[in-house]
């Protein structure tokens, strides 16, 4: 529905019936992929467990890296749990935010877990995070989020970043002004073809440079519909042979 501007009774009933219609449709899109979205997501964790299982069988005479990779296997696990829990929340509440485990989160901090966790999965990428842009008001980088899923949100769009990026710098950015805090995600990778852009958060839909690569074509829209969840939504610019920038908008003000 069209919503004309101002603060009358019909403004207001629009805009409601709005967003019970945009989310009407995240819920149905996110029960329909929530197997696939499910999968794709948990494979994570599990690839971190096998690489440090083997790790931990190979240095059995070595107790000190024995502990270390016993540890990092109990970090995923518990990981894990958290992500399938944070799945099957999002499924069945329908993305209704009440039924969400929500917290005060400093995306700032929370953008060097994400580097830390997509490291472990792609360890010769190169990731830096620019923090130049950061608000004079710490208060500003607090977002009342669900952390789990958030993190899952981001993680995707960098994890993305680095596999399509041969290698190359993937940097995130970090601002935010009185309304909007901003996290830009940017790589100097294969880029995404024009005619191929408009469909990259549709479910299984793979841009079609993308035939060398391992994938999908889950995660993006997953992170779309987290996005949209906390209100927000993402932009994305890219070029052929260039790279490509995707940008999650999230309001600061509830």
């Amino acid at each position: 529905m069209d919503v004309k501007k101002g603060n009358d009774e019909m403004s207001q009933l629009a805009q409601t019936f709005n967003n019970m219609l945009n989310r009407l449709e995240t819920a149905f899109e996110t029960q329909n992929n929530f197997i696939s979205n499910a999968s794709h997501e948990l494979r994570t964790p599990l690839t971190i467990i096998s690489g440090e299982v083997e790790l931990a069988m190979k240095t059995i005479e070595d107790k000190a890296k024995q502990e270390k990779a016993l540890s990092k296997i109990k970090d995923e696990a518990e990981r894990l749990e958290h992500i399938l829990t944070s799945l099957l929340g999002l499924a069945q509440s329908g993305f209704n935010g009440k039924n969400q485990p929500w917290e005060e989160v400093r995306m700032d901090e929370l953008l060097w877990e994400i580097k830390d966790s997509v490291n472990q999965v792609h360890p010769n990428s190169k990731i830096e995070i620019d923090f130049s842009k950061l608000p004079d008001d710490e208060e500003l980088l607090s977002l009342r989020v669900n952390k789990n899923l958030m993190k899952l949100a981001i993680s995707n769009i960098v994890s993305n970043a680095c596999k399509y990026s041969n290698e190359n710098l993937v940097s995130i950015s970090i601002e935010s002004n009185a309304n909007m805090l901003s996290i830009a995600v940017t790589d100097r990778g294969i880029g995404i073809p024009q005619t191929d852009i408009q469909h990259i958060f549709e479910p299984f839909y793979r841009a079609s440079n993308t035939s060398d690569f391992k994938g999908y074509g889950v995660g993006l829209p997953l992170s779309l519909n987290i996005i949209r969840l906390h209100r927000g939504s993402i932009a994305i610019k890219s070029q052929v042979g260039i790279g490509s920038e995707i940008k999650v908008l999230l309001p600061t003000k509830s």
